[in-house]
């Protein structure tokens, strides 16, 4: 493996930790941190829409296929 493709894998890590630490904190900003009391006392929350799961699963699909390709690539 050169230097230069070592280099990509370093950068192509850390910006997949860095897009995971985004989505996490996107899901706590969007569904916000209720309490268990709240939840109790307002009952179940609304389902999302379903474009809403399927774009959510296509962001993860890409984002392991980024991986895959990464290894694949490093290999």
């Amino acid at each position: 493996m050169s230097k230069g493709l070592f280099t990509g894998m370093i950068v192509l890590f850390w910006a997949a930790e860095a897009l995971f630490g985004a989505l996490v904190l996107y899901w706590f900003v969007t569904q916000g941190f209720d309490s268990d009391k709240d939840t109790a006392r307002d009952g179940p929350v609304e389902l999302e829409d379903r474009s809403v799961t399927l774009r959510s699963l296509g962001m993860w699909a890409a984002f392991f296929a980024a991986i895959i390709l990464g290894i694949v690539v490093g290999a």
